[in-house]
């Protein structure tokens, strides 16, 4: 989670404050995203680096204003 943090961070060129807070009812213990299988079957992601997937996040949600 750091890794989008700061990525993010860099990508808005915004330093903001990250609070920690304990787990909320019913948030998940832990959430892996791993597309290994997909790919050994022959899938492979349009956008495949977290910096080229926070900017095109961060621009869409620019657009919605």
């Amino acid at each position: 989670m750091k890794e989008v943090i700061n990525t993010v961070k860099i990508v808005a060129g915004v330093d903001f404050e990250v609070q920690q807070a304990p787990r909320r009812a019913g948030d998940p213990a832990s959430i892996v995203a791993n597309s290994d299988r997909l790919m050994r079957l022959g899938w492979k992601p349009k956008l495949n680096d977290l910096p080229t997937i926070v900017r095109h996040a961060y621009d869409w949600e620019k657009n919605l204003r």
